[in-house]
């Protein structure tokens, strides 16, 4: 640990923002390096507790670099973010080549991680995917190859720097054999589906920081009830809770459930995640013919790289991209972080609001919600197609009546287009247009400036529903039996939603300051439901 926390590599971290919340809850600046030294420390006790639970078992006696294998456990729980890209996680996917199409993104980035592991076995897990692999998150194939990088003198041997990669990425050994599952068990301790020392820690300080205090999660209880088990179905060692953990695991659920629901889905936080997003892609952009560009390993080390003959970045932090944003590319939309007074407002606050507002209005008729909330979602993308933009205003509705114009001349010119083809897009457009109309229409009435945005947002659906938290093993010792949580314990009854989305409408108050003028929710509901009753006209 000495090794690594006063080094620049480390450092960094002071300057990389732990979440977006801070624009709701203003004291939510905590950083990536403090969460660091939390991960570190929950990963000390987790590991005390699984080697105290090996330690116990008389077949578990020739198990060899257990306490080696447990102080690159603690490494990699330290350097789990030594990677992370600037402003949380609204940067991180600049890692990925995103020219390529989606399957064959994270090659660039795996590639780089099999070359610095140097493992066969490593290389095969990582190449040879099976049904249902889901890659690591960007940040996480990084900070597995910044840390392998950066402090080589750490690790010894090939399998010691697998270890550590696969406790970062959470990629588990496919080959059970030589004892191989349990170091499976450690993996699990730093990067599991449900509960895990990482999501633990930001859990409990995101609460505490923010003041969102939900519920309590008595962290000592819990992982000190993690111990290790024999499965005597596929005869191997699996990672289990002893029973005095059962109402501590439902606390860290409803946790969860709470910040996605009410803070991460928060439309003040959705609009922040917005402009930064915007932002970050306008500065990436401007750099892209940089030699391996802005989001790069080398821009996060201490030689850094020249993007330019005048940008030189080195150590990427949060504070490099807000001078680039303030120096470099400051359009109108990238000048709304800096000023809070252009920034545009919701129409309704929350998931729960949304779904009062038009589920009044169209009642059992799930068709009508479908209509509304597909044709949301294809004109968001549509506008972004035709005009650049993602916002709607007089442009967009001329954008529109353009292209009806052009397909309209297609079908009366007999052209050699396919006639189908165009009469499909030119009903598509005419239902668009219909839809921007109507907003614009309720704008003018309302007062507003007609200046909208649309954001598509993921609709909640509870932590209580995951299979895999279903399938938590519980070790009830007396009788020497593991059952599943989901079979034990009663929990919150819960009912996945049909849809996976709902959007969030944003508007400009007049630039008088006339804090009056604000969109007339029902009525833009009712206008909405009009239109997808008769399906666009």
């Amino acid at each position: 640990m000495r090794d690594v926390v006063d080094t620049p590599t480390f450092q960094r971290l002071r300057n990389i923002v732990q979440t977006s919340y801070a624009p709701l809850y203003s004291a939510a600046v905590h950083n990536r390096f403090i969460h660091s030294l939390g991960v570190y420390h929950l990963g000390k006790i987790a590991y005390d507790a699984v080697y105290k639970s090996i330690k116990q078992k008389p077949e578990m006696k020739s198990l060899k670099n257990l306490d080696r294998y447990g102080e690159i456990f603690l490494l990699a729980c330290l350097l789990h973010d030594v990677g992370h890209a600037p402003f949380s996680h609204t940067g991180e996917n600049y890692y990925l080549n995103l020219q390529e199409e989606k399957e064959k993104r994270y090659i660039d980035l795996h590639n780089m991680l099999i070359e610095v592991v140097g493992d066969t076995q490593f290389k095969n897990d990582v190449k040879n995917k099976k049904e249902g692999f889901e890659p690591a998150k960007p940040h996480e194939i990084m900070s597995a190859i910044v840390a392998l990088r950066k402090f080589p003198s750490l690790f010894s041997k090939a399998r010691e720097r697998s270890f550590f990669a696969r406790c970062i990425t959470g990629y588990c050994y496919s080959d059970l054999s030589q004892n191989q599952d349990i170091w499976n068990c450690l993996i699990r301790l730093l990067n599991a589906e449900v509960i895990d020392v990482d999501k633990l820690d930001y859990l409990i300080r995101d609460a505490y920081i923010t003041g969102f205090d939900t519920v309590q999660i008595d962290y000592v209880r819990l992982l000190g009830a993690i111990c290790v088990w024999k499965d005597d179905d596929d005869d191997s060692w699996k990672l289990v809770f002893h029973k005095s953990a059962l109402s501590v695991i439902q606390n860290v659920v409803f946790a969860h459930d709470a910040e996605r629901h009410w803070i991460q889905n928060h439309p003040v936080v959705q609009y922040e995640g917005y402009i930064l997003k915007h932002a970050i892609g306008q500065v990436n952009r401007h750099f892209s013919k940089a030699n391996h560009g802005l989001f790069s390993y080398d821009t996060l080390t201490e030689d850094g790289n020249w993007l330019d003959e005048h940008t030189h970045i080195s150590l990427l932090a949060d504070d490099d991209l807000v001078y680039l944003m303030k120096n470099v590319c400051a359009d109108e939309t990238t000048k709304e972080y800096f000023n809070r007074q252009r920034r545009r407002h919701p129409v309704w606050k929350s998931e729960a609001e949304y779904r009062s507002l038009f589920y009044r209005r169209v009642g059992e008729n799930s068709d009508i919600m479908n209509y509304i909330e597909k044709e949301i979602n294809d004109l968001s993308q549509y506008i972004l197609n035709i005009t650049g933009k993602d916002t709607i205003d007089e442009s967009t509705i001329a954008a529109c009546e353009k292209e009806i114009t052009k397909s309209e001349d297609e079908l009366a010119g007999g052209g050699k287009k396919n006639r189908k083809e165009v009469t499909c897009h030119l009903k598509t457009v005419r239902a668009h247009l219909q839809v921007l109309r109507c907003m614009k229409d309720i704008a003018v009435k309302s007062g507003v400036d007609f200046d909208l945005l649309i954001l598509n947002a993921d609709q909640f659906n509870s932590g209580f529903m995951k299979e895999e938290f279903a399938q938590l093993p519980i070790l009830f010792p007396d009788r020497g039996h593991i059952d599943k949580f989901g079979k034990i314990v009663n929990t919150m009854s819960v009912e996945k939603t049909e849809k996976d989305k709902f959007f969030y409408l944003f508007y400009r108050r007049k630039e008088d300051g006339n804090s009056k003028g604000m969109i007339d929710a029902e009525a833009l509901a009712a206008g909405l439901a009009n239109i997808a009753n008769n399906k666009g006209g």
